[in-house]
């Protein structure tokens, strides 16, 4: 008779509650059960081989029988030759026990059995979980996981095992509402008194539902006539970076990895982050200024989201770099192009829109969990980081 293997998972987030006794006592463990946790969450994880059962309905009766009453959850794979190892990255500042449970079930009706657990950040709350499953996309496995972590309040991505040949060499990310967490375009419209008017059409604009170069000369010719000094108020007064954007840029460069920001917005803004930050390379519209004053035009061709992917690519060649070692930022349907292009490419507080299309999203996590989706620890990052001055 055929003999069989089989992964199992049991977790429970209840007070009290031993997952790993639930497993101890199966017969024919490949190893001792192993037991990790976060927070509240309990979860055991073990191998049972030469089980000659070869649709797991005994195995599934024995666990329930294990389990019952006790607020334990389970679940199992046969281990196939065909299977795959991925990563299983959820993050949030409200990621707790309870909610990691649901993402743990969530993994098992995908067919994912969990086969470890690595927390990555307590403060923060990111955790890692290693898991077993059919081939497929990984990014296909994240949309189909996407409403479970919708329902949890976190955000969760499904990816390939880390490589060592693909250290990441390049992270692009758009400007407003990105990096940044305004619209510049909007701050300057206050200044001549248009900014509701400019802010709905920037809205529409990023969602999709406006070509983008069309929409950018509709709204820049109502700046036409402030005074170009305008620029500079607007930059020391009401720019702000995102949560987590300066940990991100300098992290990544500490790595060395090359960072880039592309913007359909204002190199009068990406040339000052540029210096600010650091950064390598950026590209964005150059606004008309005569005598002093906004023209109400943009000089050149208009930077949108095919100019955007345009410069991922010629940047990608420039420095030799395969598709997985690039990740992508942006929050605008203008950033479709080039997030479609990265091997990590993650819609960041994005309109509806750009969500339902990104590959990945951060909704619930500030600009640095990127960090945490490369698998990176607190204690990793914080190396990474340059000291502070004294």
């Amino acid at each position: 008779m055929a003999q069989h293997a089989y992964r199992i998972n049991a977790f429970s987030a209840a007070p009290g509650s031993d997952p790993g006794a639930a497993l101890q006592g199966l017969d024919r463990l490949a190893d001792p059960v192993d037991t990790l946790r976060f927070g509240d969450f309990h979860l055991a994880v073990a191998t049972v081989e030469g089980l000659p059962d070869p649709t797991g309905e005994a195995l599934d009766r024995t666990l329930g029988e294990a389990v019952a009453d006790s607020g334990t959850a389970y679940g199992w794979r046969a281990a196939l030759e065909g299977d795959r190892s991925y990563r299983a990255v959820a993050l949030g500042r409200d990621l707790d026990g309870a909610r990691l449970g649901e993402v743990a079930e969530a993994l098992n009706g995908q067919g994912l059995v969990i086969t470890g657990l690595r927390t990555l950040s307590e403060s923060f709350a990111a955790v890692e979980l290693t898991v077993a499953g059919p081939a497929a996309e990984p990014h296909q496995l994240t949309r189909a996981l996407r409403p479970a972590a919708e329902e949890a309040g976190v955000d969760l991505a499904v990816l390939p095992p880390r490589k060592e040949e693909a250290v990441p060499g390049l992270l692009m990310m758009d400007m407003d509402s990105t990096l940044l967490a305004v619209e510049c375009i909007d701050e300057i419209a206050e200044h001549a008194g248009v900014k509701e008017q400019v802010a709905a059409i920037t809205e529409r604009a990023m969602n999709g539902e406006l070509d983008f170069k069309g929409s950018l000369v509709e709204r820049v010719k109502m700046l036409e006539g402030l005074p170009e000094d305008v620029l500079e108020s607007v930059y020391r007064e009401r720019i702000v970076a995102n949560p987590g954007a300066r940990r991100l840029v300098e992290a990544a460069r500490g790595m060395g990895v090359r960072v880039a920001v592309v913007s359909g917005g204002f190199t009068f803004f990406t040339d000052r982050l540029k210096d600010e930050l650091q950064l390598d390379f950026t590209d964005a519209n150059v606004l008309e200024v005569s005598e002093g004053q906004l023209t109400g035009r943009v000089l050149g061709d208009i930077v949108d989201g095919e100019r955007k992917a345009a410069n991922l690519r010629a940047l990608r060649d420039r420095l030799g770099l395969a598709r997985d070692q690039l990740i992508v930022m942006g929050d605008g349907a203008n950033d479709l192009p080039m997030i479609a292009e990265a091997g990590l490419g993650l819609a960041f507080h994005a309109k509806p829109k750009v969500r339902e299309r990104a590959p990945y999203n951060l909704i619930h996590s500030s600009l640095d969990g990127a960090l945490y989706l490369l698998g990176l620890t607190d204690a990793q990052i914080d190396g990474l980081l340059q000291p502070a001055e004294t």
